[in-house]
């Protein structure tokens, strides 16, 4: 039989999004290390690192972290609204429980509740600077310009932070689901059977 066929529609759509939210992830962390790594300023003895080229020189870094920001943040809404009845149903349902004042048992569904909440929280800070940092231009002196009462060094520091934020519960999102992601992988994309029949004998002798 093959384990392909195996699987829903649904699940198919879910595990493409992740795949693809995953790698744009990667691209966008990457961009995100070499801007901290490489700090904008002026070419001198005080800045050693200015304009270093690691792969790409910074122009491209900019691009790259500005595009794969904005696919990945359609992406993500779109994972949001296809998750919007598990959304609903689980909040409600921790709604009544917290009135209730009903202890929970299942501990690792808790933290995953709370950690896809703080994604959520992270990613929209996180857009909504990006969004700001990209519309109202930087440059020499722009540190301190009011952008809604708040300068723009501070929002650029909301956005490092919300983005290291929303990477590390990304992160804890992966390793609680990584038994999924295993499972589908493997229907997915399958095993040969010489290899699957391989495996299953040394497991017999072990």
């Amino acid at each position: 039989m093959n384990t392909k066929t195996s699987l829903s529609k649904n699940t198919r759509k879910r595990y493409v999004i992740n795949f693809v939210m995953f790698f744009l992830l990667l691209a966008v962390t990457a961009s995100s290390l070499y801007f901290l790594y490489v700090p904008a300023g002026y070419q001198g003895g005080r800045n050693p690192r200015y304009n270093m080229q690691i792969i790409f020189d910074r122009d491209t870094w900019g691009e790259i972290h500005t595009w794969t920001s904005f696919i990945l943040s359609g992406i993500l809404l779109v994972h949001i609204i296809f998750h919007w009845s598990w959304v609903k149903n689980v909040f409600w349902k921790y709604i009544q429980i917290w009135k209730k004042n009903v202890h929970f048992k299942n501990n690792l569904a808790l933290i995953n509740i709370i950690d896809d909440g703080l994604i959520a929280v992270f990613f929209l800070a996180c857009l909504v600077s990006g969004i700001i940092l990209f519309v109202v231009p930087g440059g020499p002196g722009t540190a301190y310009a009011l952008i809604f009462n708040i300068s723009r060094g501070t929002w650029k520091d909301v956005h490092v932070w919300t983005g290291i934020g929303m990477l590390v519960g990304v992160i804890v999102h992966l390793v609680i689901h990584w038994g999924w992601v295993k499972k589908v992988s493997g229907k997915m994309f399958g095993k040969p059977q010489s290899l699957a029949t391989l495996e299953k004998g040394m497991k017999s002798i072990l």
